[in-house]
């Protein structure tokens, strides 16, 4: 190392010329991104002139080597020129947050720092609680309007602040963009910023005109909406609050659809809810073709059930709004509007009494319909012939049971279901199997119950072809014994002998099944195929002398290989068979042509 004589204000020791091979670079640099032409023209100029300003380093204990604190373009470009060494200012003493305060802040003072990466660098001194934003202004000699401005870039989708990485869209674009919330900004992306649009791209557009579109094609008019909107007011997410004049009683518009689609979802439930409290008799219903998804899953989920219908109810009476007097409303107009309101309510009061009555009397059916906006009360005529022959009421109360039995049936439905994952995370290695696990485990290899053994499982009178219901099966593990645990058993094991072929496992499985149980007939099929197999074996080596070279010393054929099959109380070892391993060799042997008809060809 060569020392230089100064000494830097902070902690370092004199500037020391470091060895590349000792450096590493850190995580702290805020710089992700490395411009290669930049840092091959920066190494053209380290050739000439060398490296001016030093790196910052400190030391990795336990090492010689040297972690960077900044200077990391510096020490980049050097290893492109083939320097062997880098000035360097040592720091003794830097803790992590000291060195990447010192990294953040050096790299802000660059000319050419990126605006993402300059917006992630405030963000992470503002949150290491050293500074404020009016500390770091001064700091960085930056307003505090202009640091908070940046820091919201970091809200910016990944995909949007790629786009600003490389130039595709403007820092203020990016900034109008930013206001919004992910879900609008992801349709913005999709929609507009994507690469390869055909068209209605919004590249090369300026700020203002972005603003203008975003709020044009993906913010809601919040005085369409019923629900409470006092939270509203003073949400970032309202366009009220984004701009600077609003005019007085405009209540702005949603910027976070999701958040407005939540609330209105919660909003209509909570109304349907509360209408069928006070109208128990209703049937919560909605038009085929004015549907509401989320409200009806969310009415579904508090055990409500919704019907879906071809045609609107008629609407049913709403009580009248009140005059309200407005300044120039004279006394005479004021009394009037007043007269009016009194008569209408007379006429709404007269006309919900009738069709209360006329619901009672099962001449009409009421209907709380759920629309898309709103949920309203309607209803529907009785047919007459329904009515004359008294079976009105009738229909009403079943269809009232009829909902009951469907919500106790949604209940376990949705505790089946959770039971079932959560069943899947209780560790139970370590406990007892139980009899009535043992019970559970009978209950389905009965699936494989051959019908000739219903009888001595206990079912009797019975048709043989039809299949095992739920209820026969509870009834026969109930009544379980050795006798008819191993007819069980043995059904579940040959109904997947099914599945043997020549290579596999299984095969092994059947054939020591066979010996234990029926040896004289194994032996029979056994000796049949093989006594096949000879005398085709014997026509091959035949055909093979033929065509072999009188020159060529015969080969002695290979003797099969063999392998004892193990007894039928323990399957659990490889089970191989003598007759499996000779058919089976033939086949890897024999020439092109084998089939019957060679054999029987004349030579």
């Amino acid at each position: 190392m060569e020392a230089a004589n100064h000494t830097n204000a902070n902690n370092a020791v004199n500037v020391t010329t470091i060895a590349l091979s000792l450096i590493q670079p850190s995580g702290f640099n805020p710089r992700k991104s490395f411009d290669e032409q930049a840092l091959t023209e920066l190494a053209d100029s380290i050739r000439q002139h060398g490296v001016i300003q030093p790196v910052g380093l400190r030391p990795i204990p336990g090492t010689d080597r040297y972690e960077i604190v900044f200077g990391e373009r510096r020490y980049r470009a050097s290893l492109i020129a083939e320097q062997t060494g880098i000035p360097a200012e040592i720091y003794d003493n830097l803790s992590d947050k000291e060195a990447e305060e010192m990294a953040i802040t050096e790299n802000l003072q660059r000319q050419d720092i990126a605006p993402m990466e300059e917006a992630s660098a405030f963000r992470r001194l503002i949150e290491s609680g050293r500074y404020d934003a009016q500390s770091l202004a001064v700091q960085v000699g930056k307003s505090v309007a202009y640091i908070r401005t940046r820091m919201k870039l970091t809200t910016l989708i990944p995909e949007i602040a790629s786009l600003l990485d490389t130039d595709d869209i403007t820092v203020s674009v990016a900034s109008e963009i930013c206001r919004y919330g992910e879900d609008i900004q992801r349709e913005v992306y999709e929609k507009h910023l994507k690469d390869g649009l055909p068209y209605n791209s919004w590249r090369g557009m300026n700020a203002s005109k972005v603003a203008q579109m975003i709020e044009r094609d993906f913010t809601t008019e919040l005085c369409r909406y019923s629900f409470d909107k006092s939270a509203c007011a003073s949400c970032p997410h309202n366009t009220c609050n984004l701009l600077l004049f609003v005019e007085e009683g405009y209540e702005g518009k949603c910027a976070k659809s999701s958040c407005l689609k939540e609330k209105h979802t919660a909003y209509l439930a909570e109304k349907a809810v509360s209408m069928l409290a006070e109208y128990p008799e209703a049937n919560l219903c909605q038009y085929q073709y004015d549907t509401n998804e989320a409200v009806a899953s969310r009415l579904a989920e508090m055990g409500y059930e919704i019907e879906t219908v071809s045609d609107y109810p008629k609407r049913f009476p709403t009580e009248p709004d009140a005059p309200q007097r407005e300044e120039d409303d004279t006394d005479e107009e004021y009394a009037d509007m007043v007269q009016d309101y009194q008569e209408e309510m007379q006429e709404y009061y007269t006309e919900r009494a009738e069709l209360l009555s006329k619901s009672e009397a099962g001449e009409i059916t009421l209907y709380i319909w759920v629309g898309r906006n709103d949920v309203t009360l309607g209803y529907k005529a009785v047919p007459v012939k329904q009515r004359e022959d008294g079976s009105a009421s009738t229909a009403i109360i079943a269809d009232l049971k009829a909902k009951d039995m469907r919500n106790k049936e949604i209940a376990v439905e949705h505790t089946i279901a959770d039971t079932k994952e959560q069943i899947k995370k209780v560790d139970i290695t370590e406990a007892k199997f139980s009899n009535e696990e043992d019970k559970m485990i009978y209950f389905f290899l009965l699936s494989s119950l051959r019908r000739e053994h219903y009888e001595a499982v206990g079912l009797t009178d019975r048709d043989p072809y039809k299949a095992l219901d739920d209820m026969e099966k509870m009834a026969i593990i109930a009544k379980l014994n050795a006798k008819t645990k191993a007819i069980i058993r043995r059904d579940f094991l040959i109904a997947n002998f099914q599945g043997a072929y020549r290579t596999n496992a299984i095969s092994g499985l059947l054939f020591a099944f066979a010996k234990k149980h029926m040896p004289d007939e194994f032996a029979a099929i056994e000796s049949q195929y093989n006594e096949i197999y000879e005398k085709r074996h014997k026509r091959l080596e035949e055909r093979i002398a033929q065509l072999r070279p009188t020159d060529l010393p015969e080969a002695e054929p290979e003797a099969p290989e063999t392998a004892e099959t193990p007894e039928a109380d323990e399957p659990e070892e490889a089970v191989t068979d003598p007759a499996e391993e000779i058919a089976a060799e033939p086949a890897d042997k024999a020439p092109e042509e084998t089939t019957e008809e060679t054999y029987n060809r004349p030579r």
